[in-house]
């Protein structure tokens, strides 16, 4: 057709007889001959524009591998049959037993499960970046019961009375942090996430590596009236009869319990005495020294219905009750548990400080 010019492209030089095609003359598969550069500059194209495509969505793609704890978000997970309250006073950064007590909606404790909690650091906008995983150890108090029998007879068993859920965690900065459950309760699996919580540089209570404290504090060298330093129903005197300085000067390794039977302020009480310490002094009162303090003023609980924190309560800044700390020959910290702890974890730390000499 006139005034229609086609451009030809250049037809490539034959080879000789024999000789193999240039990779610019050897037709590719599937292409019908299509040189194999328009291909090569093809797929460049397309991983060029990959690459652009993912950096312009990068945000997206930090988004979708975060998890969001805003308050809605937290909400819309709200499972009232599984409702996770943290029990820890403060947390701070580095070793913490973490620990969470499980609530149905009738305001009920769940006392058995298992599963792993999931650990976030939080951004400004509440989305966490995961951290950590760890499977959840179950520490529970019972006591015994007394239960009638046909003739007449009684019959002893234990029942538990509070459980709670913990991991041993190391947490790397301070900042807002979030924790998310996969859970098995009674058979049922449950995915919650927990409300988020602040982590310090230094939580208030004497640290793993301190000295215990030297706070003076009422014992049996101060009254003889053994319901003034312990609300134990079936007191124990050698545990009350030395201060905290005096037990150091012992030379001997230390269990300091600050917990009152008969004052109990929360759910995670129990009988932290009864079923964990009393055990262990029989077990190891001849190795180590025992010192049980009541964390508020006996007397005026008594007399008065007032609940008054005693000054050593203020010193070591325990916000809490109960505590145990556990410490190695001279006085040195090596654990500490707040609030309910197992029988099993304590004799493990108290063992522990016995080797450490």
């Amino acid at each position: 057709m006139r005034g229609t010019t086609t451009a030809q492209l250049p037809s490539p030089r034959p080879s000789r007889p024999g000789t193999p095609l240039s990779p610019l003359q050897r037709p590719s598969n599937g292409t019908r001959g299509t040189p194999r550069v328009l291909v090569a500059l093809l797929i460049a194209l397309l991983l060029a524009a990959a690459v652009a495509a993912a950096a312009c969505g990068g945000d997206a793609g930090d988004e979708a591998s975060t998890v969001d704890f805003s308050a809605r978000a937290v909400a819309e997970d709200f499972d009232p049959e599984a409702q996770p309250v943290l029990l820890n006073s403060a947390l701070g950064v580095g070793h913490n037993r973490l620990a969470f007590g499980f609530f149905r909606s009738d305001a009920s404790l769940i006392l058995d499960g298992s599963g792993t909690v999931r650990l976030y650091r939080l951004d400004e906008n509440r989305r966490g970046t995961p951290v950590a995983q760890h499977q959840l150890q179950r520490a529970a108090l019972s006591h015994a019961m007394e239960a009638g029998q046909e003739g007449g007879s009684q019959h002893s068993h234990e029942e538990e009375l509070v459980a709670v859920f913990y991991a041993s965690v190391e947490l790397d900065r301070a900042g807002d942090w979030a924790a998310a459950f996969d859970l098995v309760i009674e058979g049922e699996a449950r995915r919650i996430r927990a409300q988020p919580f602040s982590v310090l540089n230094r939580t208030p209570e004497p640290q793993i590596g301190d000295p215990l404290p030297a706070s003076p504090h009422l014992t049996l060298s101060h009254t003889d009236d053994i319901s003034l330093v312990s609300t134990m129903t079936e007191p124990i005197s050698e545990m009350n009869e030395l201060t905290v300085s005096e037990a150091v000067a012992t030379g001997r390794p230390i269990l300091v319990a600050l917990a009152t039977p008969a004052y109990c302020q929360s759910r995670f009480c129990g009988p932290l005495m009864d079923a964990v310490v009393v055990p262990l002094w029989e077990e190891f009162g001849s190795d180590v020294q025992f010192v049980h303090i009541e964390p508020f003023i006996v007397e005026a609980a008594r007399t008065a219905g007032q609940l008054v924190p005693i000054p050593l309560m203020r010193d070591w800044q325990l916000q809490t009750e109960p505590w145990l700390f556990v410490a190695r020959s001279g006085g040195t910290i090596t654990a500490k548990f707040e609030g309910v702890a197992s029988l099993d974890e304590v004799r493990e730390a108290l063992l522990a400080a016995i080797d450490a000499g």
